[in-house]
């Protein structure tokens, strides 16, 4: 990850989306969850989500330094339940919005 890049640098889809995940992961109990559960269940990586949302978590304060191991997880936990995990037609992403939790296991999601 480049260190010059500030999160305005990214592309104007980016930013959105992520600014929108930061909406999503609003606390610092939402985010340990939804980072845990990556980390356990699926695969992360780097790419321009994760690195802009390091860079927004970083302008915001919420941390003194890009941690994009961090936002890997975050990233990949919100497209994951966003567009491919759902129980009884909604998906895990809606369910997480309620109460930032799971009402049902990460596996019972399909």
């Amino acid at each position: 990850m480049n260190n010059n890049v500030t999160f305005q640098s990214y592309p104007l889809q980016i930013q959105n989306a992520v600014q929108e995940m930061n909406k999503v992961f609003d606390t610092p109990k939402k985010r340990a969850f939804a980072a845990n559960k990556a980390r356990i269940h699926l695969q992360t990586r780097s790419n321009a989500y994760s690195e802009a949302y390091a860079q927004l978590l970083k302008s915001l304060g919420l941390t003194s330094r890009v941690q994009d191991e961090y936002t890997q997880k975050l990233v990949a936990f919100y497209f994951h339940a966003k567009q491919h995990a759902y129980f009884n037609g909604k998906s895990m992403l809606e369910d997480f919005n309620n109460n930032g939790k799971l009402s049902h296991f990460f596996t019972s999601y399909r």
